[in-house]
């Protein structure tokens, strides 16, 4: 006998937020271990024997890896509050791309081919439950709305 008031879980639901928990949390993490060590991470190993480590060095150089963990403190503190969840997957995702890139193709090694994967992976699944937020991005000739005067309104918002 089916029961109108039965519960049904909904399962998407469920992934979604453990999705956003656990790549908010890793985001959230990985970001604020670099200004304040939380966790020791590349195993104390000489980071020059990695194939990525040129690269790593380089961006610390120049500045840009702190701009990267700027960004993934603020992708996870969204993540794990539920606001700006598609804005931040997408500001994340060239993040992620990279990370996926040098984990797969230049180092390769079993745990760090894990972890692109689970970075792209984690990232991809919470822009699919945002695509109808998303596709309207694809078209080839969209509409103008600016910002100023009726543009709220004829983008939708209040």
């Amino acid at each position: 006998m089916d029961h109108p008031a039965a519960w049904r879980p909904d399962w998407g639901r469920y992934a979604l937020l453990w999705a956003r928990m656990a790549f908010g949390s890793h985001s959230l993490l990985s970001g604020l271990n670099h200004f304040i060590p939380i966790f020791a991470i590349g195993g104390g190993g000489d980071p020059a024997l990695s194939p990525i480590g040129p690269l790593m060095g380089e961006l610390i150089h120049i500045g840009l890896y702190d701009v990267v963990k700027v960004i993934e403190i603020a992708v996870g503190l969204c993540l794990l509050a539920n606001r700006f969840v598609p804005l931040a997957a997408l500001v994340e995702l060239p993040i992620s791309t990279v990370i996926a890139y040098l984990c797969v193709f230049v180092d390769g090694t079993p745990n760090i081919l894990f972890s692109g994967l689970r970075e792209i992976g984690l990232n991809l699944f919470i822009l699919a439950f945002y695509a109808g937020h998303l596709l309207p991005l694809t078209r080839p000739r969209p509409r103008h709305a600016p910002i100023w005067p009726l543009g709220w309104r004829e983008a939708g918002q209040p």
